[in-house]
């Protein structure tokens, strides 16, 4: 069993310094105009393609089982051992640890309907390491209200999620 933690913390948007992360803020802004929440039918992904890779688009859904699903998933965000792939759903990830964090996160955000970019602190089986995410709010619908997010994140390297993967195989 893989043991672990997860923090964390609030950023001021422009201090993202990651490329993917900047593109999708920069898209973002101009896209939604001052709007707090964009509609995801204004998405334009060639917009923010060299993002596309660390992106992922959830959405809070009532049926077929409510919860919160994940349309699409990024090639650096996929994690298959972890349960993250497109059509799944965050409340089943695994381990708990992991899928709590990601609950209380993304449930916050779509709260908020505001673009949140954090560092997540993270310590598993006693290995530290940092990663940060942007997390942008979207509609379904011509509403207002934000029942999408447009996740990405960047990680430091895959020397990290590497040997995470390969204790979840021997657990």
């Amino acid at each position: 069993m893989v043991n672990g933690r997860l923090s964390a913390e609030d950023r001021p948007l422009d201090t993202i310094l990651e490329p993917p992360l900047s593109v999708l803020r920069d898209y973002w802004r101009d896209a939604a105009a001052g709007r707090a929440v964009l509609p995801s039918g204004e998405l334009r992904p060639e917009r923010f393609a060299k993002a596309l890779e660390h992106t992922a688009l959830l959405e809070r859904v009532d049926a077929p089982r409510r919860g919160h699903r994940i349309r699409l998933c990024g090639s650096d965000m996929e994690n298959r051992d972890f349960g993250i792939v497109r059509g799944a759903f965050i409340e089943d990830v695994r381990p708990s640890w992991y899928r709590d964090h990601l609950v209380e996160q993304i449930a916050a955000a779509m709260a908020r309907s505001a673009p949140i970019y954090q560092r997540v602190a993270a310590v598993v089986d006693g290995k530290a390491f940092a990663f940060t995410r942007l997390m942008l709010p979207l509609s379904s619908g011509a509403g207002a209200a934000c029942d999408m997010l447009l996740v990405a994140t960047v990680r430091p390297s895959d020397q990290v999620v590497s040997a995470i993967r390969a204790r979840m195989t021997l657990a």
